[in-house]
């Protein structure tokens, strides 16, 4: 579908899914009870994430994800 137009398939449900989709998406990791900021760049703490996989960018659909309660 290269050059295609059409908007990804989760836009076409419910309006506010889409909204709260994008907003957890644009805060990434910064969700996430094990997140540092460092030089203004997010760096994750958790100790089974050594090489840093997915971060800043995956946030909530990280396997290590743990939200603040």
């Amino acid at each position: 579908m290269k050059g295609s137009r059409a908007l990804p398939h989760f836009y076409y449900g419910d309006p506010a899914d889409v909204v709260e989709r994008r907003q957890l998406d644009s805060l990434g990791c910064r969700l996430c009870v094990s997140h540092k900021v460092v030089l203004d760049r997010v760096v994750c703490t958790d100790g089974r994430n050594e090489r840093q996989v997915g971060v800043p960018g995956i946030g909530y659909r990280c396997k290590l994800f743990k939200e603040a309660v």
